[in-house]
Parts: C-alpha cells; sequence; structure tokens
C-alpha cells in the first residue's frame, strides 16, 4: 500500500514539474553535430530502458534501489536513476542528440551544476536531472507514458469546436 502511495505521489510531482517547465520555453537549439568529413568506424551499442525510446549511455550503471517503473493497462510511469563517472556536459549532448535520434521534441532545459531537460512526444513525457557529483554523476530518468490501449478504450482523444 506505500509503495502505491509513494508510486502516486512521485507520478503527481513529476506530471507538475512536467507542466511547469513545459509552460518555459527557451530558445530552440539544434543538436551537437558531428564535425563535416568526420567519421567512426563502428556503430556503439547504446542501451535502452524500460522505455523503449530512452536511451541510456554505456557509461552508466543503474541504481536499483531507487529506481522504480509502475504500468498498468493505461499508462507506464517511472523514475530511473542511474551513476557513473561522466562529464555533466557530455551527458547534455548525448541526451539531447540521443532523445532527437528517437523522435523526441525537446520542450526546455536548465544548464547548470544540477542540469534538466524535457522533453515530450505525442502521449509520452520524460524529463531527464543531471547533478554534477564529487565523483560521480546522477541522472534522474522521469517518464509517462499513456498507452494507446487506453486511448482505444476511452474513445480517444476528442475536439470540440465552440462557436
Amino acid at each position: 500500500m506505500r509503495n502505491v502511495i509513494r508510486l502516486l505521489v512521485v507520478s503527481m510531482l513529476v506530471m507538475q514539474l512536467l507542466g511547469c517547465v513545459s509552460g518555459k520555453k527557451t530558445s530552440p537549439e539544434e543538436p551537437a553535430v558531428a564535425a563535416v568529413g568526420a567519421t567512426e568506424s563502428y556503430e556503439e551499442f547504446v542501451p535502452y530502458t524500460e522505455f523503449d525510446d530512452i536511451a541510456v549511455p554505456n557509461e552508466l550503471s543503474r541504481v536499483p534501489e531507487r529506481t522504480f517503473i509502475y504500468e498498468n493497462k493505461e499508462f507506464k510511469t517511472g523514475m530511473i536513476v542511474m551513476k557513473g563517472r561522466v562529464e555533466n556536459q557530455s551527458l547534455i549532448d548525448f541526451f539531447v542528440n540521443q532523445m532527437a535520434k528517437d523522435n523526441w521534441t525537446k520542450e526546455s532545459s536548465i544548464i547548470s551544476s544540477m542540469s534538466t531537460i524535457v522533453f515530450k512526444k505525442p502521449y509520452k513525457s520524460c524529463m531527464i536531472r543531471i547533478t554534477d557529483g564529487s565523483y560521480n554523476t546522477e541522472v534522474e530518468i522521469y517518464a509517462v507514458e499513456l498507452k494507446a490501449e487506453s486511448l482505444r478504450d476511452s474513445g480517444g482523444v476528442h475536439e470540440q469546436n465552440i462557436k
């Protein structure tokens, strides 16, 4: 029972935070692109999380005691916590580039020693918080995904024109 309450509180906080942050628009930034003529001789494997379109760098290790995923027939939500010896800016660049490859739209960002980047897709939202630590950098990934079944069962999204 306590886990369900904890999950609901965290989910509500994530949704509120996403609503607050997504209201503030920043200037659109293009993802960093490799220099012209630069080639890479191999395709590096990038692992994905329980959310099939959110990838993480190989250098990060999961913190299982702080990670949880909740899923039912209507939605999937969770917090994935990872740590590793990776520079803050390197992680920011990775997530901006990789999320763009996976068709996410960057909605907003706050870049500092505790950076936050918010991404959106239809029926999905993701907030990534990167905290620069003394020895390790910590990454918290908050994600919410509405499932197609719940939209189909409820009749989908309806528009109403008011004249």
